[in-house]
């Protein structure tokens, strides 16, 4: 009886202990458009809180001119202070943000967000509109985990690419700069590869990974027809289609072409200063 009152205890101590841990203790907002509930911990900002908001209202207001289509289903949204979205994460990153179909974290916390809220809060608001993306790729059912992807450039790259278009969209940034950043970035970097080499891998390298993926999605939607063809792409995916197939079907042109095209343009980019 002993025995059993001690093991009774200690399940009761350790599930407290794991719903300390798990619990995220916030604040919550709801939005109306997109549909969305933000999960606010106590220490950030109102200027934090407005960010977020706005990422997701411009990246809503976009894909539904652009895309025809938004995020339909509500998405819950952690903005992380005290504690990581989930345990044992930390508030401090890695990741600045992160999503799924249904859930988006900020890291508040993190060396990039502060920055960018300190000196340049509408990139703020793209790394917000850029995981919506993900959530809406999530939602259409082209969202892949880490370990099974196969056209990793793009997925990101159509994150980066509208995320930055819907800047645009809210004259935030202009169009024509965005080869400006994509340089900032280091698409020159001498360590990239070829893109063909990002199908499964290498979003690891940062910064410069992004920018060539950026530069590659962005010749991509000019060469097919408009940023619908992203969404259209995605669709087949989800439907099972194999991606290569999918790709000539929404784009115009299988992988291979595009990849020869993309290098040599690539390097006119490159190489204008």
């Amino acid at each position: 009886m002993v025995w059993t009152a001690v093991a009774a205890a200690l399940l009761v101590l350790c599930g407290g202990v794991a719903w300390s841990l798990t619990r995220f203790e916030a604040r919550r907002e709801a939005l109306t458009a997109p549909p969305a509930d933000l999960m606010i911990q106590p220490g950030v900002s109102a200027a934090e809180v407005e960010a977020v908001k706005d990422g997701l209202r411009a990246a809503d207001r976009y894909f539904r001119s652009a895309l025809g289509r938004g995020v339909d289903e509500r998405v819950e949204v952690r903005l992380a202070r005290e504690r990581g979205c989930r345990w044992p994460m930390s508030a401090t990153g890695p990741a600045t943000a992160w999503a799924e179909s249904h859930f988006l974290c900020v890291n508040t916390m993190s060396p990039t967000w502060r920055e960018v809220m300190a000196g340049d809060p509408a990139a703020a608001r793209s790394i917000v509109a850029h995981e919506h993306v993900h959530n809406l790729q999530g939602q259409v059912g082209c969202r892949r985990s880490s370990d099974e992807h196969e056209w990793l450039w793009l997925f990101e790259g159509m994150a980066v690419h509208l995320a930055y278009q819907a800047m645009v969209a809210e004259g935030r940034w202009k169009d024509e700069e965005a080869l400006s950043q994509i340089r900032r970035w280091g698409v020159d970097d001498p360590q990239l590869g070829a893109l063909s080499a990002y199908e499964r891998t290498g979003a690891g390298a940062g910064d410069p990974a992004y920018a060539l993926f950026h530069l590659a999605t962005r010749s991509l939607v000019q060469q097919a027809q408009g940023p619908s063809s992203l969404l259209a792409f995605c669709r087949e995916v989800a439907r099972g289609r194999p991606w290569r197939e999918a790709f000539a079907g929404a784009f115009g042109l299988s992988v291979d072409s595009f990849y020869a095209r993309f290098e040599q343009e690539r390097q006119r980019v490159v190489g204008r200063r």
